[in-house]
Parts: structure tokens; sequence; C-alpha cells
């Protein structure tokens, strides 16, 4: 996979991921009002969308010619919103349960509230359920056009790697 063919999946994939969280965020932040759990959620958002893209850009880029047609497109991107909801879920999870103890950079004892709180984690592992559920299912309903674009980037990649390797100007 050529750098190129790789940055533009990190950058497609942080896009998707922040796109998809910007709904539930702004419905449960009254409108995006920002916070620091708001900050950090949109950024594991970003990260597990970007990881995700380029789990799945990989497994495109190591077949020989990567697949055309709607079923390599649904299960490229089937993996795309697989592996980001699997990432998502449990850095929301961290991230819940520091928020719901207090935790701070400025009071890091507060997190010893999980001890005389065990509840907490319970509660924000819910809440990390409802994230991978949410993700998985948009991750699949979208996966035929995810997996697309994905499979596009990644046969650009290829050709203009190709080229480059063939002695032609990209």
């Amino acid at each position: 996979m050529s750098v190129s063919s790789r940055n533009r999946l990190i950058l497609f994939g942080a896009l998707y991921g922040l796109g998809l969280a910007l709904l539930p965020s702004a419905l449960a932040f009254d409108g995006l009002a920002l916070s620091p759990f708001l900050a950090a959620a949109l950024i594991c958002s970003a990260l597990s969308g970007a990881a995700g893209a380029l789990v799945a850009g990989r497994g495109a880029g190591r077949r020989r010619e990567p697949g055309r047609g709607w079923a390599a497109a649904s299960g490229t991107g089937s993996l795309h919103g697989l592996v980001a909801a699997a990432l998502a879920a449990p850095s929301i999870w961290l991230a819940l349960t520091a928020t719901m103890t207090g935790f701070s950079p400025a009071a890091p004892a507060r997190i010893s509230a999980l001890f005389t709180s065990p509840d907490i984690f319970l509660q924000s592992a819910l809440a990390a359920g409802v994230v991978f559920a949410y993700a998985a299912l948009a991750g699949l309903l979208l996966s035929p056009l995810v997996g697309a674009v994905i499979l596009r980037m990644v046969r650009e990649g290829d050709r203009g790697a190709s080229r480059l390797s063939a002695g032609g100007t990209g």
C-alpha cells in the first residue's frame, strides 16, 4: 500500500468516525457544548474510524486485485465498521469511567472512586455497549458505500505505486 493511499485511508476513516459520532454527541451534549469528555469521545471516534479504515484497506490491498462489485465493497465496509466499533466501545468505556469518577490531571486521585462505587464501571460499560451497537449497526448499514470508497482508494494507490515503480511519473 502506498503512503498516499494509507494517508487518504486514515483521513477518510477519521472523518467517518467523527461524522458518525456527531449526531449522538449533539443529542447528548446540548448541541455539542465542548467538555473534556466530548473532546475525548470525538478523538476516540476519529481514531477508531481511522484504524478501521486502515485495517480494511490493508486487507483489501493484500489481495492481488482488490475486488469489485457489491460483495467486495460490502465485505470491506463491514470489516471497517466492525473494527471501528470494536475499538470505539472500550475507548469510550474508559473515557466515560474516568469522567464519571471526576478524574482529571488536576485530581488524579479521584479515580479511586471506582473502589467505593464500582457501579460507575458497570454504568459506563452499558454506555459502551450502546456505542458498540450503534457503531456496528451504522457500519454494517453503510458498508457498501464505505467499502467502495476504501476499495477505490486502495486501487488508486496501487495504480500510482505501480506507475512509479515502472518509471512513470505519478
